[in-house]
């Protein structure tokens, strides 16, 4: 604060609108699903500086799915589409003062994707199938700058992937089954990591390799689900503190790694007494950085258990809870600093 008031006053304010379409076509042994959306979305949200945004996004999906005895397959695809109108200004107290920033943006994205079921016996199913992803960025600054003259830039980013899947799963009992996945991933930059200098930083997609184990079912009180993952990343988008040498906060990393254990537990200990626990373990981490060699990525920390006893029935409960991290995340890449452990109680 100071004397005057409340300094920049920092706000998030959006007016949107959303209108979509989806009909579902039976043709026999197969179904079909089409459909169309449109967005449109303003934002006025003051914080280091005001940004001021007008954005339109519309486009269409299709899904196909078919079965005949041992075999299934799904085909589909979405192709989307966007403009934005982006606007940055000098914060006053909360308002517009001048412009900083003006440029039109645009962007597509689409993918297309299938999968194969096939059941050999009737317990088990091997899976096979793929998803290719295709990506366009492009943005347009222009506005009268401070030091004079206009500003006439355009850049453009292109990105493609394709990302097989194969999976086996295996029913071994009407309440038990048993799952192992590999398959690839990709995740492209958008605006907010391409544009941060005013300009395209030359980044590149995510991708990762990541296998998984895992098993979900029911037995008695005990209700269970768990999966065991390691996930291999290439050019994991990581951000950095913003300074004169590094003037962008996103860059791509080398490799990286994220494996651990996700579980959940739930046992209906009565009628009315029922006590619900998930667990998380996350390891993850650097691979061989030639400045963090292996340590781990900060904001997530290796341990988090949340649980609550509910008591009571649906109609009518009362339920205690309670999220316990034993030790806090470490808050740098360097693993200098480390945030404390926490277990809040509710109710």
């Amino acid at each position: 604060t100071n004397v005057s008031g409340i300094r920049e006053s920092r706000e998030r304010n959006i007016d949107s609108l959303r209108l979509q379409n989806r009909t579902t076509v039976a043709l026999g042994t197969a179904k079909l699903d089409l459909g169309l959306f449109y967005n449109r979305k303003a934002l006025d949200h003051p914080i280091y500086q005001v940004i001021d945004q007008e954005s339109r996004d519309y486009g269409s999906f299709a899904r196909l799915e078919w079965e005949h005895g041992p075999v299934s397959l799904t085909l589909g695809g979405e192709a989307r589409f966007g403009t934005v109108d982006s606007r940055r200004f000098v914060n006053v107290d909360g308002h517009k003062g001048a412009l900083t920033f003006r440029a039109d943006q645009k962007a597509r994205t689409a993918n297309l994707y299938a999968e194969l079921r096939y059941r050999p016996v009737e317990r088990l199913s091997l899976i096979v199938g793929g998803i290719y992803a295709d990506g366009y960025r492009q943005q347009h600054e222009r506005f009268n700058s401070s030091q004079g003259g206009v500003r006439d830039v355009t850049a453009r980013a292109s990105f493609s992937a394709f990302s097989p899947r194969f999976g086996v799963l295996f029913d071994a009992s009407p309440t038990l089954q048993v799952y192992a996945n590999y398959s690839r991933s990709a995740e492209l930059p958008g605006f907010g990591e391409l544009t941060q200098v005013s300009r395209f930083v030359p980044l590149a997609a995510q991708r990762a390799w990541t296998v998984e184990l895992g098993t979900r079912g029911q037995a008695g009180i005990a209700e269970w689900d768990l999966s065991l993952y390691r996930a291999d990343l290439k050019g994991e988008m990581l951000q950095y503190t913003v300074s004169a040498d590094i003037p962008a906060s996103t860059f791509n990393a080398g490799k990286t790694r994220h494996q651990g254990v996700e579980a959940a537990l739930t046992l209906t200990l009565a009628p009315w007494l029922r006590l619900r626990q998930v667990y998380q373990y996350s390891d993850f981490r650097f691979r061989r950085d030639h400045e963090f060699g292996g340590n781990r990525l900060p904001v997530i920390p290796r341990h988090m258990l949340r649980a609550d006893l509910r008591i009571g029935r649906d109609a009518l409960h009362i339920t205690p809870n309670v999220e316990w991290v034993p030790q806090g995340a470490w808050a740098d890449y360097r693993n200098t600093v480390r945030t404390r452990g926490y277990a809040p109680l509710g109710l």
